[in-house]
């Protein structure tokens, strides 16, 4: 690989003058055609190659920093001299993952588990009811995009699940009112009145503060902060003490009032595409739907604390190292909030009564899609059919340009469990539709929520069935080896016309048909770009596909990336991937205070992005690169990189 290439692909030394007042006069010529044709001209947005946030000083506190710019990764391509002269764009579009936008209220979240610790630590994050405003900022941010590498304008976004957290209807309402934009969008939930609540005139009637979640309205004295729980403290020597972690999650006064308030939405102003994720479809995201969840979902029990024999089941699980689908018992958690939802003073535990709201009923997944229809966005349905809504099977095909296929997938395991799979139809669907590309000499890109390395559940779950809707087939096919198996399983690579095994697995499949050269998800929230040859060993001489994983908009760093498919016109083509911060600022500052560092709040969107970001870094469940954690930020070489592939129909 090579590190040190500027966005058009030159070394970078000193600026090319001659190159830039070019690029000057062409800009002022576009403005002038833009203006004489009525259009409102849009300034082009920053990327991370030309400016990117960190905490330099470990502080706590976000920064700018300096850009970066592209690694080239030539493992399955020949990166040849002058094809930055040579390459021609394909297509340019932008990838958004993993939003989460999430009804902090409800009563069918489980905030309560994340005090347990792995598997269940993303049940509370103190940043989570700003996840609509986050969204509007990623929106305002990426749609006047342009290419490092070619200068194109951005032309759509796809989205690769978990658009939502818990598949419900309001939640599923402000996503797509966000991205369409050009409306009003009130991101609160529960009808004050009901169920014998009293109105008190406040927004927020979710969880805080008592020793067990973030309090942004006040912290005690650093080192005797009764109120934030572990980790959650504006004091870091507390934090490290409680949680071992290095971070200080400094006061918003009002935060969770000004995330209530109503906003109106920039939206993308671009064609935008939708696509299942585990939360889209189930229930947090591992359970099938039910009546009996939806009644506590719409209902106004929500519960703080599990009975004593609830918990010790849970702290169990929490210890066995296990994963989802071999944890017998973990339902358990489910059934307790419908036992609460008709018992709240006997379940054994402790409960609230919070202002219930019709809308936060969780949907069906053709009810899901049939949301998409209603959109003030284009195109109609977000890529949807007719056809999806009857099956409640979210896959489908279409062509953006010429010579190139989008193919989305459904990977949702819809008898439960976080992670996917493929069910025999779709699989056969796949290799159908990529039969169909090669004949026609398309490029492939597809597109998913999980990586091939998650997409391994199996047709079981510890769940009962659901009613969400889908493909209960219990033949199903794996992204690279099944659950428990040690190694990815090794690639029998048959006539790309020979129909699929019962065995295949997603990556064999599209190492088998030479038109797939990338390959988009999400679900792990990071970012990380890996190549798969198409026979070990043979690299650019035989080409394969690129996979690549981007970071979530809930975590820590907050990213989406843009994509643009180049032809270098050699007999190879280049996908640049470039890493995208929303349009807030890095650090949302605040009255000075002592050492609890307080500011408040302030109301528009985009500093409460601003806010989202730095609690996301300070979340003591953050892979922030400190504390011997991971960096969701991922390496070099998984950020800003040309990628390098062999176009699978010659050329040159």
């Amino acid at each position: 690989m090579t590190v040190g290439l500027a966005p058009g692909g030159e070394t970078m030394t000193e600026p090319d003058h001659s190159r830039l007042r070019s690029l000057a006069l062409l800009t002022c010529a576009l403005v002038a055609l833009a203006t004489a044709a009525g259009a409102a001209p849009a300034a082009a947005q920053q990327t991370t190659v030309v400016r990117t946030i960190q905490d330099r000083d470990r502080d706590n506190r976000l920064e700018p920093a300096p850009g970066e710019p592209y690694v080239v990764r030539p493992e399955l391509g020949q990166a040849t001299p002058g094809r930055e002269q040579r390459r021609q764009s394909r297509v340019f579009f932008g990838q958004f993952t993993d939003m989460h936008v999430v009804d902090e209220e409800s009563p069918l979240r489980v905030e309560f588990l994340d005090r347990f610790g792995p598997p269940f630590t993303s049940a509370y994050r103190p940043h989570e009811g700003v996840t609509p405003q986050v969204l509007n900022e990623m929106a305002a941010q990426i749609r006047n995009t342009t290419s490092p590498a070619t200068r194109r304008r951005l032309e759509l976004v796809m989205t690769t699940g978990d658009n939502t957290d818990n598949t419900q209807r309001n939640e599923t309402r402000w996503m797509i009112d966000v991205m369409d934009g050009g409306t009003q969008v009130n991101p609160n939930s529960g009808v004050e009145g009901s169920c014998g609540t009293t109105p008190d005139g406040k927004l927020y009637d979710g969880v805080r503060g008592g020793n067990e979640y973030y309090e942004p309205d006040s912290s005690a004295t650093p080192g005797a902060d009764n109120e934030d729980g572990p980790g959650y403290s504006p004091d870091q020597a507390e934090n490290q003490r409680e949680a071992q972690r290095s971070n200080a999650v400094r006061d918003f006064p009002g935060l969770f009032e000004s995330m209530n308030r109503p906003f109106r939405a920039t939206g993308l102003g671009l064609p935008w595409y939708g696509i299942f994720g585990n939360h889209d479809a189930l229930v947090q995201g591992n359970q099938p739907r039910n009546p009996a969840l939806e009644a506590v979902a719409t209902g106004c029990v929500k519960v703080n604390r599990l009975s004593p024999g609830t918990e010790s089941t849970v702290r169990g699980l929490a210890g066995s190292g296990a994963r989802p689908e071999e944890l017998p018992g973990l339902d358990a958690v489910s059934a307790e909030l419908i036992r609460a939802a008709a018992d709240p003073q006997g379940f054994g535990g402790t409960a609230v009564v919070v202002p219930p709201d019709p809308q936060r009923k969780p949907l069906r997944k053709s009810e899901y899609i049939q949301e998409h229809f209603n959109t003030r966005g284009t195109p109609a349905g977000h890529g949807f059919t007719a056809e999806n809504v009857a099956t409640g099977q979210g896959n489908y095909a279409f062509r953006p340009k010429p010579g190139v296929r989008f193919l989305v997938l459904d990977s949702v395991a819809e008898a439960g469990g976080p992670n996917g799979n493929i069910d025999e139809g779709q699989f056969q669907w796949i290799h159908r539709q990529l039969v169909e590309a090669e004949a026609a000499r398309e490029v492939v890109m597809a597109f998913a929520h999980h990586s091939l390395r998650t997409m391994d559940m199996p047709p079981v779950s510890p769940f009962g069935v659901g009613d969400q809707g889908g493909d209960y087939d219990p033949q199903v096919h794996y992204g690279e080896k099944a659950s428990g198996e040690p190694t990815p399983r090794p690639c029998v690579l048959t006539d790309p016309a020979t129909p699929p095994t019962p065995d295949e697995t997603l990556r064999c499949l599209f190492l088998r048909h030479r038109s797939v050269v990338g390959f988009v998800v999400g679900h792990e929230h990071l970012n990380r770009v890996a190549p798969n040859e198409r026979r070990p060993g043979t690299g650019p001489a035989e080409g394969g596909f690129w996979e690549l994983t981007t970071a979530a908009h809930i975590d820590w760093p907050q990213q989406s990336r843009t994509l643009d498919l180049v032809d270098n016109a050699d007999g190879n083509l280049s996908i640049f991937a470039t890493m995208i911060d929303h349009s807030a600022p890095p650090n949302p500052g605040g009255a000075p205070a002592p050492a609890g560092g307080q500011g408040a709040a302030g109301q528009s969107p985009q500093r409460l992005a601003s806010i989202s970001r730095e609690l996301s870094y300070n979340d003591p469940d953050a892979g922030n690169g400190e504390d011997g954690r991971a960096d969701a930020r991922g390496g070099r070489d998984d950020r800003n990189v040309e990628l390098v592939v062999r176009n699978p129909y010659g050329g040159g």
